[in-house]
Order: structure tokens, then sequence, then C-alpha cells
């Protein structure tokens, strides 16, 4: 099996260059070629080290040496780059596995190496760097990065490189910074030391690095005194990133008195309980603040005071319950405010008034607030109030925001929707989400909506009657007209549109039930039961499942009508990298619970496959279905057992409704 994965892999992916490649002899992953047969020679020269030429300058070439490569790979990759008389500028390794001896004298390989990416070694060692491997790069190399390699210290070979711009050694065991690796680094503009076990930076370590401009080093890395003082050094810094770092249970208001020069600051997940009045004041040029998913649960009245630069603030993840009126005094430039996953039940009245004159994006994602207050934000085009909760949302909630674009209510309690309740953003509003909520109806949302490029009406409980009748027209007609005005226009996610009721069209992609089936709901008289029916029309029926892409046409679209939309990351409190070490604790003994159930679960499944087998070869695989009784065919289908299997096989028809 694993040979003829291997040899799949080879088919599909690569081949072995011929003389029209841009190097000979090295493969350029983005022009790779399926190839229907490779011989015995291919597979022999065959290397996991690939060249790509800069689209800037023809003579200057990237090696990337991907997982299974080795050193003898890089060596032939940059063989035939110099063969080919041009030069290598830069390399990329991941996930190599690197002999005892550690890294090769790059210089004798790519004497104008630029840049060198080494990240996820193999092995659990330290990777070595011998003193001699940059050696002849001193003038040459800008860009050095060295990432989850295990090692215990800057590697003594990196002191000489004096004109590094960008420095990277991330996720590696450091537990101290010294004077002598930064002696020469007066050009260096970006430093990486996140994710190490760093306690203490010899003093004046930082104070050469004149030019660096962003500094990350949290992750676990220890902030104290000497941490603090060394970065108070850096007097051209702009960027700091502190996220995950241990020691930090409030701002650092000692430090901000050092850098008040610095315009982006990430505080994300620390240990900061709340937030005082003044303690950011001196930072006059801020202009984003990330304080996600730390342990805030009170935000005094004017604690951002003094931040009249600030145009972006993040609280998200945090444990908020209540706003103060003047909470928001002096953000006067604000224009993102993401206030997602707190625990904001009601808004006090004119809370937002600092921010209405320039806030355009909103979330209050993921709080138990049920009803939205005025808030005067005339100005906001983006408004998230996902897994809110809404039992309903109307025109009147609406009213404050006729600039509107975007509008995500996704995963409410929302389980109706009027006519008028867009009104107000009737010519404006472009994205609608309103996927899982508990809506059995639509009104025309799509001709009462002539701006809408983006709808999202997926997993809800819709009765499929005259009355949704006119939804699905309404997406048929805008449909013909983007073709026709090659305007843009999305319904995502078309095929987890379903009917739920009437019966008959459980679980039927909304979009595609024929025009004739939307007939008036009586609930008295709608069965319960699936129809009857034979075994064999069982079979014949669910042999094809329909799978409608999404429904996609407009100008930007090549005239393609139907696309599949892939799946985009959700913004998951839990999932993110900034909720490490904050919900860690939480999150324990979900794993082992559910690995539990999965196998649980797994067993029942096991066990239940054997005695329907068993039953069968007993009952001689003649038994009939009589009339009102099921077979056992159609009750696996109804478990979901068929359609699982079914659904794994794509199918090709359009999304198109149709209509007499």
């Amino acid at each position: 099996m694993r040979l003829l994965v291997a040899a799949l892999l080879i088919h599909q992916l690569f081949f072995f260059c011929t003389a029209d490649a841009a190097v000979p002899n090295c493969p350029d992953l983005d022009v790779l070629e399926n190839q229907s047969d490779l011989s015995q020679d291919d597979l022999n020269n065959l290397i996991l080290c690939f060249c790509k030429p800069d689209s800037n300058d023809d003579e200057k070439v990237a090696i990337s040496c991907l997982y299974g490569s080795n050193l003898d790979h890089l060596m032939k990759a940059t063989e035939a780059v110099k063969n080919a008389s041009l030069v290598t500028t830069s390399i990329s390794i991941q996930h190599m596995e690197f002999p005892d001896g550690g890294l090769p004298e790059f210089a004798k390989i790519a004497p104008q190496l630029q840049s060198l990416d080494i990240r996820e070694c193999s092995g659990q060692d330290e990777l070595q760097v011998g003193d001699d491997s940059f050696k002849g790069l001193e003038q040459t190399l800008r860009n050095l990065t060295i990432h989850s390699c295990n090692l215990m210290t800057i590697p003594k070979s990196v002191d000489s490189l004096e004109n590094l711009e960008t420095m990277a050694f991330s996720s590696n065991k450091l537990d101290s910074l010294g004077v002598d690796q930064f002696k020469k680094k007066k050009q260096l503009s970006y430093l990486d030391v996140s994710g190490n076990f760093i306690t203490s930076i010899e003093e004046k370590a930082f104070e050469p690095l004149t030019s660096l401009e962003t500094l990350v080093i949290g992750e676990h890395n220890f902030v104290n005194d000497t941490v603090v003082e060394e970065i108070g050094r850096l007097k051209a810094l702009k960027t700091l990133d502190l996220s995950r770092a241990d020691g930090i249970f409030e701002p650092p208001e000692a430090l901000f008195k050092e850098i008040p020069q610095i315009e982006t600051l990430k505080l994300s997940g620390c240990s900061i309980p709340k937030l005082e009045p003044g303690q950011f004041a001196t930072l006059k040029k801020l202009k984003e603040l990330d304080l996600r998913v730390n342990l805030i649960e009170n935000i005094t009245a004017y604690a951002f005071d003094g931040l009249e630069s600030l145009q972006r603030l993040s609280i998200a993840g945090n444990f908020i319950s209540n706003l103060e009126p003047d909470v928001f005094f002096g953000l006067s430039s604000l224009e993102d405010l993401d206030l997602g996953w707190n625990e904001i039940k009601t808004i006090p009245t004119e809370v937002f008034k600092p921010l209405q004159e320039k806030l355009k994006t909103f979330s209050l994602r993921n709080n138990p607030i049920s009803e939205l207050p005025a808030t005067g934000l005339g100005n906001l085009e983006k408004l998230g109030l996902a897994e809110c909760g809404f039992t309903s949302i109307t025109a009147d909630q609406l009213k404050d925001y006729p600039k509107l674009m975007d509008l995500d209510l996704s995963k409410c309690n929302i389980s109706k929707i009027d006519e008028k309740t867009f009104d107000n953003q009737k010519d404006v509003l472009k994205k609608l989400n309103l996927q899982k909520n508990k809506l059995k109806s639509l009104p025309n949302l799509v001709k009462n909506l002539p701006a809408i490029e983006n709808l999202d009406v997926s997993s809800n409980p819709y009765i499929c009657d005259g009355e949704l009748a006119h939804f699905v027209f309404g997406v048929e007609d805008r449909v013909k007209q983007s073709e026709e005005n090659g305007h843009q226009f999305f319904v995502q996610n078309a095929n987890e549109t379903l009917c739920d009721r009437p019966y008959t069209l459980r679980g039927e992609a909304v979009l595609q039930v024929e025009p004739e089936k939307f007939q008036p709901y009586d609930e008295k008289s709608d069965t319960t039961t699936a129809p009857t029916t034979t075994t064999t029309a069982a079979v014949e029926e669910t042999t094809t499942v329909l799978k409608i892409p999404d429904i996609l046409v407009g100008s930007k679209t090549n005239d393609t009508l139907f696309k599949e939309e892939p799946r985009r990351d959700v913004y998951d409190i839990s999932k993110t990298d900034d909720a490490k070490g904050v919900y860690s604790q939480k999150g324990s003994a979900a794993v082992p619970i559910t690995i539990g159930a999965i196998l649980l679960v797994s067993v029942i499944v096991v066990v239940a496959v054997v005695m329907f087998i068993l039953k069968n070869r007993k009952a001689g695989g003649t038994e009939k279905t009589s009339p009102g009784k099921k077979s056992d065919k159609v009750v696996k289908m109804e478990d979901g057992m068929v359609e699982i299997e079914l659904d794994s096989q794509p199918g090709t028809q359009h999304a198109t409704p149709r209509r007499s």
C-alpha cells in the first residue's frame, strides 16, 4: 500500500525536468505537470528540492526543500543552478533530517545567498550549526530563520553576520540572550525569539539594535525586569509582540514610558485581569492594541484615554460583562473594535458616543446579548453579531446603520425575518449571513436587497412551501441578471440549504426543488414517516446524491455560474493560537473524552454491522418487503449510513433552481 501511495504521489506531483525547464535538473513547483510515465533513471534522479526563478530577476533562483528531502538533494539543486549559470539567492528548508555534522558551509554551495529559512527540523536533537556554516556570507546574508530546531543558544557563527535585516530563532530552547549575538546587527529591523524559555537578557544586549522596528518575544518567555529594561533601549521600535508571554499580570506602564513611539502592541494570551485609567496614556502613536484572551473582567472608565491615534482595538475572549459609560473615552480615531467572546448582556446608552465618527467595523460575536440597542454608530460598515442570543432582528434595531455593507447574524436563534428588516440597508448591504438559525421561511431577500453580492441562509429548518418559493425564484432571477450585467452574486453553502418540511421534501436542496412541489403546507396532514416504498426503489433513489455547488456569478468569475466555495476558518476562541495557556485547562479533559466517545461509537457500529450481516445470512437474502413495512435498506438510509457513503462522491448537477 505504501509503495502504491508513493507511486501515485510521484505520478501526480513530480516529474524529472527536461532541458526546457528554467533550471535543468531542478523542477519548479509552480509549473509541474503530470507525466504519464517515469523511467527508472527519472526515479533515481528525483530530488525533493525545487528551483524557482525570481520574477524580477531571471538570474536569481530560490530553492525550496520539502519534507523528505536531505542535504544531497540540496547539493544537487544548487549544482543545477550553477550549471545553468544562475545564482541561488534564497534557500528554504522544511522537515529535513540533517546528518550528525549539521548544516553545510552555505557559502560553498550558494556564495551569494541572501535568505535562509530552516523550519521544523526532524528529530529531537539540537541542530548542529558549525562555526563555518555562514563563513563567507557575512556581507550577503540578509534574512535568517531557524525555527523549531531545538537550539539551546543562538549559534556563534551568527555573530559575524553584519547585514542581517531579519532574524528569527522562534520555538527553540533558548533561555537567555547575550551581548555578542547583537553587536554587529545595526541593520536588523525584525527579530523573533518567541516560543523559547528566555528568562534573562544580558545588560545592553539590545543597545546596538538601532534599526529594530519589530520585536516578537512572547510565548513562554518570561518578561521580568531585565527583559523590560532591554526592550526599553529599542528607540526605533514600532511593533512589540508580547503575546502569550509569562509574567505579565498588568500592562507594563514603565516599559511604555521608554518606548512611546510604538504603533502596534500585542498583549494577547497574557494574565491581565483589569484595565485601569491611564495605563496606555504615554503611547500617543499607538495604532493597534491587541488584548485578546486575557482575564479581563472589568475595564474602568478612561482606561484608553490618551490613545487618540488608535485605529484597531481587540478585547475578544475575555470575561467582560459590563461596559461603563466612558470606557471608550479618548478613542476618537478608532475604526475597528472587537468585543467578541465576552459576557456582555446589555449595552449602556451612549457608550459608543466617542466612536460614532470613525468606527467602521464592530464585532459582538458570541456574547449573551439578545437585543441591539441604539448605538449611534451611523458610519458602521461591518457588524458581527454571530452566536449571540437574538431571537429576532427588526428594522428598528438596525436603523442606526444606514451604511452597513456586511452583517453577520449566523448561529443565533432567529426564527423569523420580516420583509422590511433590512430596509435601512437596502441599497448598500452586500454581504448577509443568516446561517444556522431557526428560520422556517424567508422573504424575497434577493429582490429586497439589490446590492447583495454574498448571501448565506444555509442550515435552517425550512418549510418548502409556496412562501419560500418566492425566495427561490428571486435567487433564480438574480442569477440571470448577474450573468447579463456582470455583477457578482454568490450564494454560499447552497448544498446545505435544505428543506426540513414537508417530510416528502426533507433533505432536498431548496434551490433544486421543482416549482410544482412548492405547495401550501399543512402541518396536521404532513406525514412523519417515510412514504411506503420498495427496497429496489429506495436503492435506485439513493444511488445519486445531489451535490449542489455554491452559486457564483459575476464579471470576476470568468462566466462560471457554479463554484464550490472553499471552507473558511472562523475565529473560534477555543482553537486560535491566542487561546493557548489561558483556556487549556478547560480543554484538557475534552480531548480524551472525545477520543473515548469516538472509540465507543466505532465499537458499537462494528458490532451492529456484524449482527446485520449475520442476520441477512440467516435470512438467506430472500425476505421481501411487504406493503407498509420498511426494508432494512430503507432504515439504513434514514439513519444516515447510505448518505455518508454517497456524500463522499461529489455530484455534478448544477444548483440553478428551476421554474416552469
